[in-house]
């Protein structure tokens, strides 16, 4: 009986903390958030061709790209983007270096982003 009143309890609150959460976590109309997404994600696939061209254009053709953000409580944004290629690290250090400065340009504009660049 006891197991019974407190498992419903504890499924009450669960549900009240999951709803409250919805809400709390937008912090805008629903419509507004789509959009902001939309508009986030075209910005990510453009970013992520101008990094394939500068790949290509140094000669890691074929790389492996994954771009990844985490939202902080903020709004702000921090992205790492991940390349694999075997090849980047046979380059020179300078070549190494000419790629990063190419990648960091690449970055677009957008308030409170930060973008983290990782080759492996």
């Amino acid at each position: 009986m006891k197991n019974i009143g407190f498992i419903l309890l504890t499924a009450l609150l669960i549900l009240v903390t999951g709803c409250s959460m919805g809400g709390v976590a937008l912090c805008m109309p629903k419509g507004q958030v789509k959009a902001n997404e939309a508009y986030f994600s075209q910005l990510e696939e453009e970013y992520i061709q101008k990094v394939r061209e500068v790949l290509d254009e140094a000669g890691l053709t074929n790389a492996g790209v994954m771009l990844t953000h985490v939202r902080e409580a903020d709004g702000s944004r921090i992205y790492t983007l991940s390349i694999h290629h075997k090849r980047y690290f046979n380059l020179e250090t300078g070549e190494q270096q000419m790629i990063l400065q190419s990648l960091e340009e690449c970055a677009f504009e957008a308030d409170d982003c930060c973008f983290i660049q990782n080759f492996s």
